[in-house]
């Protein structure tokens, strides 16, 4: 593997990493993000690493002599796993500044990247992005609607991924396009089930041979699902279960900001829908809200912020936004 350095101050970062790659070790310690919960380290065995990165480079048809992109923090495991595919593929990997928007300087077309959602709307923000034909992974936050829809307009082969740092970076890619709805699709070599409206990956590669989730999905067969929400924060309202990320999702079409639906409490109904704005940002008119959902998943509440926490990787931390908003003044929409 050849390696091309863009930002001198992350040599020492990936030599450290090769070096442990290639150690007596089995095992690779690694940082989970920490967005639904304190953050973990993990050993994760070398050999697990290996086969998902051989199974990306099998379904992206990935070669020697490609030009791949290191524009994450190897803190992380979608920063290990492109030095890992870079490795075992033999490609070029070229290493760029880990910041909001390291495509900006780069003269030369990319073949295959990874980036997070903030890094590739920094991207398409600047005065002229030009389009990228390479294939690029997008993952480690969600994307709502209107960044979809942007990114298929500028990125002709980008791919919103699905895994966690237990799966060793994604096991299903799902296609952005015009198609908001189109499906997550399983790499070859692993199935998936439902267990108490779950998702259960299986695969062989895993210690036990399965990981069980808490987001919940609707399955396309055993080989495809939508990906409804986490289980964690799903809001009872009155028995029914409103996954406060579609909520999110449809509000987002409305806004040019981040926003976060949570639950709040109901004296009828037991918990309801609030969202939570910036200050700065467009509050949605009732009007407007009434378009987009349904009497049960209708936001009762809103309130203001100056800002979003986030994770490293631009996930909105909720844990803390819940705890931060516990005691917030919240106003009326209903």
């Amino acid at each position: 593997m050849d390696i091309v350095y863009h930002d001198l101050n992350r040599m020492l970062e990936v030599k450290e990493f090769i070096q442990r790659w290639d150690d007596s070790l089995n095992y690779v310690e690694v940082n989970t993000s920490g967005s639904t919960g304190k953050p973990r380290t993990l050993q994760l065995s070398k050999s697990l690493l290996a086969k998902s990165a051989e199974r990306t480079i099998t379904h992206f048809n990935l070669s020697p002599g490609m030009k791949a992109g290191l524009c994450l923090s190897l803190s992380s495991i979608a920063g290990k796993m492109m030095v890992v595919r870079s490795l075992l593929a033999n490609m070029e990997l070229h290493v760029l500044p880990v910041n909001k928007n390291p495509l900006k300087d780069l003269e030369m077309a990319l073949d295959f990247n990874a980036l997070v959602p903030v890094q590739a709307m920094n991207y398409l923000d600047q005065a002229q992005p030009l389009p990228q034909q390479g294939v690029v992974l997008i993952g480690g936050a969600p994307l709502n609607e209107r960044q979809f829809q942007r990114i298929s307009q500028y990125f002709s082969q980008a791919y919103q991924t699905y895994g966690m740092t237990e799966t060793a970076s994604h096991v299903a890619v799902r296609k952005i396009s015009h198609n908001f709805k189109e499906p997550y699709q399983a790499l070859e070599g692993v199935t998936l089930s439902v267990q108490e409206d779950c998702l259960v990956i299986h695969c062989e590669a895993f210690e036990n041979g399965f990981v069980q989730t808490n987001d919940c999905v609707q399955l396309v067969g055993e080989e495809a699902f939508h990906l409804l929400g986490r289980r964690d924060f799903v809001i009872n309202s009155g028995g029914i279960k409103i996954h406060p990320e579609r909520v999110e999702d449809r509000l987002s079409t409305l806004l040019n900001e981040p926003c976060l639906a949570m639950p709040i409490t109901d004296e009828v109904w037991g918990e309801s829908v609030g969202i939570v704005l910036l200050k700065t940002g467009k509050i949605p008119t009732l009007a407007e809200l009434k378009k987009l959902y349904t009497s049960n998943e209708m936001p009762r509440k809103f309130a203001l912020v100056d800002k979003m926490i986030t994770t490293k990787t631009g996930k909105i931390d909720r844990p803390k936004m819940y705890q931060t908003l516990k005691k917030h003044e919240w106003q009326a929409l209903l």
